[in-house]
């Protein structure tokens, strides 16, 4: 069957190189954060009978990074309400990924308050379900807004390649030591997070707020959410151990692992990451009020 099933879906993608075909239109909008930033984000209205959708990309990317950005038109080509914000970090109307080496001074707070900010936007054109959908860091960043979210309109959140942030225990130690001198908020350091080796350029304090004790304190986080969640991971994924599938199960969260799916799910397993996703979305409410 499973054979059966790729096959199909390797003639749709023929057809698709030889057909014209155009994805539902993104309308680019802009809104001003009370931090005085402006926030961008891709925008397509879909059927009021489907619940809305915030895609959420990862570390330092952009609304154009895979594999939200092919989820995005997937999903709205199917008739939900997606908007796609790319987080400032700020950086007014940012359009681009952020190097390592570029000053970070954006913070975990600020990341997440921007999902909420997002999140108010749809409640305000009167989306009353919506699902978060967030990729890698971003996911991590759903997962903390789910923890304070109070907007009652967000019925799922549904993390994929969910994984802390990389970092070395002793450069933590030394950032949070210089948060304690005279300063520290104009000292700049060079840290580790993610696949920044040594070129995460920020304040201490900054950095700080990305970096998590270690898994289990992650782990800590599931147990802690207010809204219905899932999360989906790829069996292929290097950058989770083995046993991270089952730790995340044994704090009572549903985990869908794709077979043979790396950390971006490209390949034959983005259209597995657009079934799963679909097949949850079909069972939350309709979107409008």
């Amino acid at each position: 069957m499973g054979s059966l099933r790729y096959h199909a879906r390797g003639i749709l993608a023929l057809f698709a190189l030889l057909l014209p075909f155009q994805h539902a239109t993104a309308e680019t909008v802009e809104a001003k954060l009370p931090t005085g930033i402006i926030a961008t984000a891709d925008f397509r209205a879909g059927k009021s009978s489907r619940p809305a959708v915030l895609l959420l990309h990862g570390f330092l990317q952009t609304r154009n990074a895979p594999p939200m950005s092919s989820l995005a038109n997937t999903l709205a080509d199917q008739g939900y309400t997606v908007l796609v914000p790319t987080l400032t970090l700020g950086i007014n109307r940012r359009s681009k990924s952020l190097a390592c080496e570029a000053v970070h001074a954006h913070t975990m707070e600020g990341d997440v308050a921007e999902i909420g900010f997002w999140v108010n936007w749809l409640t305000n054109k009167d989306y009353s379900s919506i699902a978060l959908v967030g990729h890698s860091a971003g996911s991590g960043q759903i997962l903390r807004y789910a923890i304070q979210k109070s907007n009652s309109a967000v019925k799922k959140i549904v993390l994929t390649s969910l994984v802390p942030l990389y970092s070395k225990p002793q450069e933590a130690q030394d950032a949070a030591a210089l948060t304690r001198q005279p300063g520290s908020k104009q000292t700049l350091g060079r840290f580790t997070l993610s696949y920044c080796n040594n070129t995460y350029v920020a304040p201490p304090a900054a950095y700080l707020s990305y970096v998590a004790n270690d898994a289990e304190h992650e782990l800590s986080l599931l147990g802690k959410i207010k809204v219905p969640a899932e999360i989906i991971l790829g069996s292929a994924d290097k950058t989770i151990t083995i046993d991270w599938p089952g730790k995340i199960q044994n704090r009572g969260i549903p985990v869908t692992l794709i077979d043979k799916a790396g950390h971006f799910f490209d390949g034959p397993q983005e259209f597995d990451l657009a079934d799963r996703i679909e097949t949850i979305l079909k069972t939350l409410p309709a979107g409008n009020k």
